[in-house]
């Protein structure tokens, strides 16, 4: 199946009024208009331009006032078996895999099972009590512990291949020396959400999974959200991808799900997701205590996402993750209700001359939203020279960049960072370029 291909489900569903509330963003004040059948219809060409484009594959949903305006599902879910994403299409959700464990890890600290003061080698008596005895549970969910992150690793690629036992992996890590003193500084490690996940099994005295289906699924209704694991038989999992500039989507690198226990291993659909967020308002799920630390330090987080083409933007809770060919995006804007849901099973390393970021996708959302200017996406001109270089040779790509940039065709995007990139990969196409200008 071509990347471009897809198949689509959409959401048509007619929201009640919204009223407008004015608030300060970053670049200047943004009011929510009251969302309509328009809005909902131009959502969908952006996603379906994307789609034929073939720069995104995956799901997405979008909400305001808990109601689910637009939702969608495009490519592949499985490229080799013809089999297309679905609204109930299940991906790796990678780092949103986090705010389940921090969320387990209030639940059993507002149940008195656990204190945020504990000591890891209160828990873990295995890890060396000259490490452990120093790191505290709100350490590991601040990534101020001193565990290493992963970019640290430099045989990350060979260790996540491996089939780890708990215990294996937590001598993995009480192995490493700690890379400063616990509480002085942060950095990102996703070591420490796996030994929150063991914690959490410790305190709250069964596994992870049936105390996340007790505490949080159940109680959301999320019938599509569960640990991965390599060998089950898991219905509408999808398959991940990498897009290659050469061979186009290629089978993203394996990795064993046994080496991101608790810090990336569930996976979901955007229904789910959306869910999980609605339930996060009834305090049963989330003690009303840590909702402050939760939405703005150990959850989601707070930053300024861009909304349209004029340089405004937004603050909000946001949300990413990233794990061997899949991506996910969650976007929440209290004061308006606002959430919005992104899943990928193909990624672009490194760039995002193809496949788009999460980021370029929210933005026209947001601006459709909020009733601000936009563009539709467009196709990489870059790109497209390059690939008339690799299958038809260089007169071809030349007379493709005479219709493309000399000729400014308006259904493509220039950049010259991504022809520079481009020939990073194919040197030949600077002589395409050179040969133009």
């Amino acid at each position: 199946m071509n990347p471009g291909s897809r198949s689509l489900v959409t959401s048509h569903t007619v929201v009640l009024p919204v009223f407008a509330i004015m608030f300060l963003t970053c670049a200047s004040s943004l009011s929510l208009t009251e969302t309509s059948n328009r809005q909902t219809d131009e959502i969908a060409s952006i996603m379906e331009e994307l789609a034929t484009n073939g720069q995104f594959s995956g799901t997405v949903l979008v909400s305001v006032g808990g109601e689910t305006v637009y939702s969608g599902a495009f490519g592949p879910a499985d490229i080799e078996r013809d089999v297309p994403n679905t609204l109930d299409t299940q991906f790796r959700i990678a780092s949103a895999t986090k705010p389940f464990t921090s969320l387990l890890v209030y639940q059993l600290e507002a149940s008195g099972r656990l204190g945020f003061d504990d000591k890891l080698s209160d828990w873990l008596p295995e890890f060396p009590a000259e490490k452990g005895g120093n790191i505290t549970v709100f350490q590991l969910l601040t990534h101020r512990s001193g565990i290493t992150g992963e970019g640290r690793i430099p045989e990350l690629a060979q260790i996540e291949r491996h089939r780890w036992t708990r215990e294996e992996l937590l001598q993995e890590i009480a192995g490493r020396d700690l890379v400063f003193r616990p509480g002085t500084r942060s950095e990102y490690s996703n070591y420490g959400y796996f030994l929150l996940g063991l914690i959490i099994e410790r305190a709250g005295g069964a596994s992870y999974a049936d105390q996340l289906q007790e505490r949080i699924c159940g109680p959301a209704g999320m019938t599509h959200t569960r640990g991965d694991d390599n060998d089950a038989i898991i219905p509408h999992r999808a398959l991940g991808y990498d897009f290659d500039y050469l061979a186009g989507p290629q089978h993203a690198p394996y990795l064993d799900m046994s080496f991101v226990f608790a810090y990336g291993h569930l996976l979901s659909t955007v229904s789910d997701l959306h869910r999980f967020a609605l339930a996060l308002d009834d305090p049963t799920v989330l003690p009303p205590d840590h909702r402050n630390l939760f939405f703005n330090r150990c959850g989601w987080t707070v930053q300024s996402t861009s909304v349209g083409r004029d340089g405004r933007s937004i603050r909000g809770n946001y949300l990413s993750g990233s794990i061997n060919g899949f991506a996910s995006h969650i976007l929440r804007i209290e004061k308006d209700g606002i959430f919005i849901a992104l899943l990928k099973n193909m990624k672009e390393p490194g760039a995002e001359i193809v496949v788009k970021w999460p980021e370029y996708i929210t933005s026209r959302i947001l601006a459709v939203l909020y009733d601000e200017p936009y563009e539709l996406p467009k196709k990489s001109a870059a790109f497209a020279v390059f690939e008339t270089l690799r299958d038809q040779g260089d007169e071809a790509a030349r007379r493709r960049y005479t219709e493309l940039v000399i000729g400014e065709d308006p259904a493509y995007f220039v950049d010259e960072a991504e022809f520079r990139r481009l020939a990073e990969v194919l040197p030949a196409l600077n002589d395409v370029i050179g040969g133009q200008r």
